[in-house]
Formats: structure tokens, sequence, C-alpha cells
């Protein structure tokens, strides 16, 4: 009897080495240094994470001007991530002043996404860097399951999906951008396999259009490229030499995927603004249009991931 309780005890301590500070169910904060800065990112642990079995992990990154903490509202990930049993992360950009709040108009967080316009307090920030180092500080406080590490973002978050996909290839299992365009990437050595990727946009985004023009934010005006064409690129990269082809879809989404069936899969959706497609939109209608409701875009990215997921084992 002893020995049964000495042996359950041990148990007991391994698992909760495993699942290291802030295990318990719900939101947990976390930092950590890049480059001499401090960084931030929240975790969700779902109620039934006991650190005895590596969890699947979603990276969800906000928008410009947006956090990590406010983007879980709008995209529904900690829900999500209850139902199925995996960790979503929310990290969080830099700010022009990290003394004070994040505001979107004043103190916006902003990611250094590659593109060539980004603010001169953003040239020095490498956030690819930043999160290679917060999936190291994750896998050190939770149970990970380095195989099903899944990487999604709206936006400008959408954009530095891209990024990371292509530096960190062999960090992420699956990528999901939303409504941001890929900016042209570095030469990087080619990988073994494509990145399965699901991009999501709409027809009517006035922020980053299908077909690209002039867009006016709080930020100045910009002249943004079209989606596809980056998206074209990114397939090119990843083995689509054809490019990607419409398929069958579904009334008011338009599907494009890659003829040699790779996963790489594009939904267009049709009246969709700038949002997170089945969220909870996060300013007024007239500055980002609207939902037509079509499309729950964190149930349709879960379920690509999961397929994944499945595939790996």
């Amino acid at each position: 009897m002893k020995l049964c309780r000495l042996v359950g005890t041990a148990v007991l301590l391994w698992a909760a080495l495993i699942a290291g500070p802030g295990a318990a169910a719900g939101l947990a904060a976390h930092t950590l240094a890049v480059d001499g800065r401090t960084r931030t990112y929240t975790v969700y642990v779902p109620s039934g994470y006991s650190g005895q079995q590596p969890a699947p992990v979603v990276v969800m990154l906000h928008g410009a001007g947006a956090t990590g903490p406010g983007v879980i509202g709008e995209t529904a990930w900690d829900r999500k991530a209850e139902q199925e049993g995996f960790l979503a992360v929310f990290p969080d950009a830099v700010r022009p002043d990290p003394a004070s709040p994040p505001a979107y108009l004043t103190n916006p967080q902003l990611w250094n996404d590659g593109s060539d316009r980004v603010p001169d307090f953003l040239r020095t920030v490498d956030d690819v860097r930043f999160l290679d180092r917060l999936l190291t500080d994750l896998a050190s406080k939770y149970a990970v399951d380095t195989r099903a590490v899944f990487l999604t973002g709206f936006s400008a978050g959408a954009s530095l999906t891209f990024r990371a996909a292509a530096l960190l290839p062999d960090r992420f299992a699956a990528i999901a951008p939303v409504a941001g365009p890929c900016w042209p990437l570095p030469v990087v050595p080619a990988r073994r396999s494509s990145m399965p990727t699901l991009f999501i946009a709409g027809t009517a985004d006035p922020i980053n259009p299908w077909n690209g023009g002039p867009v006016s934010l709080p930020w100045g005006t910009f002249a943004q490229p079209p989606l596809l064409a980056g998206l074209e690129e990114w397939a090119r990269r990843n083995g689509c030499a054809a490019g990607l082809k419409p398929t069958p879809g579904q009334p008011g989404i338009k599907v494009l995927s890659c003829p040699d069936g790779r996963p790489l899969r594009a939904y267009l959706v049709e009246g969709l603004g700038h949002m997170w497609p089945g969220g909870q939109p996060q300013f007024p209608a007239a500055f980002i249009g609207t939902d037509p409701g079509t499309l729950p875009a964190t149930d349709v990215i879960w379920a690509f991931f999961a397929a994944v997921r499945a595939q790996k084992r």
C-alpha cells in the first residue's frame, strides 16, 4: 500500500512538472524576453487538460491595433479549445510606447509582418523570432504535441502567419491566414513537403481588398496588393506549380485549390468585409463592412487543422 501511494504521488508530481505553472483551466498570462524586449502572450487551457498527454496548439495572431486577449472574444478560439481539448495561444505584438496601455489609434500593437511600410519602431523587431521563442517557452510550461502546432492570424496577423511559416516551416503543421496579404518573402531553402494552408478572404473587404487598390487606414493611405497575387506565389513556393484553380464550393463561397491534391485551399466569401468570419465584429460596419454569415471561420479552420493532424498520425 505504501509503495502504491509513493508511485501515485510520483506520477502526480511528474504530471504537475509537465503541466507547469498556469495549467489550471482558463486563461493564463505569460512573459518572456526576446531581443531585450519583454513580450507577452496568453494561453487558454481547456478544462480537460491534465499535462499527462501532449496537447495540440493553435496560435492566433491578432490584427493591427488589437491585442491577444482582445482577439479571444472576436474569434471564440477559447470556446473551440474547450470543446476540442487543445491549447489556444494569443501572442501580443509590440507598440510604440510599451510603458503605456495599448490603444488602437494612439498606441497600437503592430506586427513586423514583412511589408515595406512598417513604422520605424518596428524595424528592429523580429516577430518570427518571438514566435519561435514563444513555442519553446510554451513547451517548457505545458505538455505540447509538437507535431500538431498550428498557426492562424487575422489581417496583419495573417501576413505574419505566412512569413513565420516560410521561415519556421518545421514549427507548424498547418496555417490558416485570414484577410491579410502574403508579402514578398525571403529566399529560404525548399521544404521537403508543402505547408498545408487554408486561406480565407472576403469580396467586400475595404481594408485588404481581394483585387488590391488604395485604402485609407488610421496610420496612412496605402496601395494594397491583390490578395490573389501573394497567395499564388505562396502556392508555387509550396509545390503547386499549376496555381490555384476554382473548385466546387457552396453558395456564397468561391473555393480555390491546388489541382494536384496538395492541402492548399482558399475560400473567397461573397459580401464579407474585413472581419473574422462568424466572429464578433470589433468595429462599425461603415468602417469594416459586414459578415454574410456563410462561413464560421473558427470551426472551419479547426476542422482543417484536425484533418491535417489525423493524416500525420
